[in-house]
């Protein structure tokens, strides 16, 4: 509990002197450039990755629906590892009845309290949620998103679509930079029938409606990747995976060649509910996660090195020391026997 105040501290700092309350919509949402620091005590950082969790429906023969599930192992490992924080890969609210509505509507909406809050007790409600959003928060107001973390509870730490984070822990303050994209813009095409239609109010009344904005936002992203070439470890927390064909989506191309140019260690990713890698390797040196079974499941993207059989739900572990990270797959579709189904581990940059 410790650790997470002294971070906490750091993050308002920033958070305070960041927040402009008469922001327009736009303001809100449009990239930091300044990074958030945050320093730990501990000599190695352990953290939760998943996504996809904001359907809080029990379908027919359930005792625990699949985000109850999750929750109670995650929460397990959260306390077994005393977890630093979550890296939440998006779609926070889904609709989840008859008459529900996609996202929040604003700050006050009760599925803050029900959803998150309400869903994620113990260790879970303790640590920081660094978040991106998915495409089912910009159906909504994705705005409020934003405005609940800068002026509501940081603890869901989502202060703009696009941010950079310094950690730095150990003796030797290693350092880590994370970078949290919105990936919505490079995946949705303008004559996406079924998608885009749901985001387009939202993109206009934010500014983000041309590809000068896909532009842009690209630059900032290389711009971010030039800054922290002094880095050990550099992770890039987005919501739509990169995996195989599932990266064939109008400007999702353009990432990778810029992940691999200036040697990314990792992106982490939801969207397909279900569980999947696809590694570094010779000529490809950024490994890819897939974490999106949250609440849901799908079959894995198609060209990854592992993936979890259909129907599982879970999420990825991960202990980052210096010289090393290492990584586990959780099985968390039998709430009270979680099971590890796959292991690996990635060096520090070359």
């Amino acid at each position: 509990m410790r650790s997470y105040l002294y971070v906490t501290l750091a993050i308002l700092c920033v958070a305070l002197l960041t927040t402009n309350t008469n922001a327009f919509k736009g303001d809100l949402v449009e990239p930091r450039d300044k990074p958030y620091v945050e320093k730990y005590k501990s000599d190695k950082l352990d953290f939760l990755t998943f996504g996809d969790w904001g359907y809080e429906g029990v379908e027919p023969g359930q005792i625990y629906g699949n985000q109850s599930k999750v929750s109670i192992a995650m929460d397990d490992w959260a306390k077994n590892y005393t977890s630093n924080f979550i890296i939440n890969t998006g779609d926070n609210f889904y609709i989840s009845f008859d008459g529900d509505h996609e996202g929040v509507t604003s700050v006050n909406d009760p599925k803050w309290n029900r959803i998150w809050k309400g869903a994620y007790k113990g260790r879970l409600a303790e640590i920081v949620w660094y978040s991106v959003a998915g495409n089912h928060d910009w159906y909504g107001n994705i705005t409020a998103q934003v405005d609940y973390s800068l002026n509501e509870d940081d603890r869901f730490f989502l202060p703009s679509a696009y941010y950079v984070r310094e950690s730095y822990f150990g003796p030797k303050k290693t350092k880590v930079t994370w970078i949290h994209i919105d990936t919505n813009i490079f995946f949705y095409e303008p004559e996406d029938t079924e998608d885009r239609p749901k985001l387009i109010n939202q993109l206009i009344e934010v500014g983000w409606d041309t590809v000068q904005t896909i532009n842009d936002k690209l630059k900032w992203i290389e711009d971010r990747l030039i800054e922290q070439q002094d880095t050990k470890w550099i992770f890039v927390v987005g919501h739509h995976p990169l995996i195989g064909k599932c990266a064939d989506k109008y400007y999702m191309g353009s990432l990778r060649p810029l992940f691999e140019k200036y040697r990314v260690t990792a992106y982490f990713s939801g969207h397909t509910h279900s569980l999947a890698v696809e590694s570094a390797k010779d000529g490809q040196p950024v490994t890819y996660f897939l974490t999106g079974a949250g609440s849901k499941t799908d079959p894995p993207c198609e060209g990854n090195d592992w993936g979890a059989p259909d129907g599982t739900l879970g999420f990825l572990h991960t202990t980052l020391k210096e010289d090393k990270f290492t990584y586990e797959f959780v099985d968390a579709t039998t709430a009270n026997d979680p099971k590890v189904i796959y292991t690996g581990s990635l060096a520090p940059r070359p």
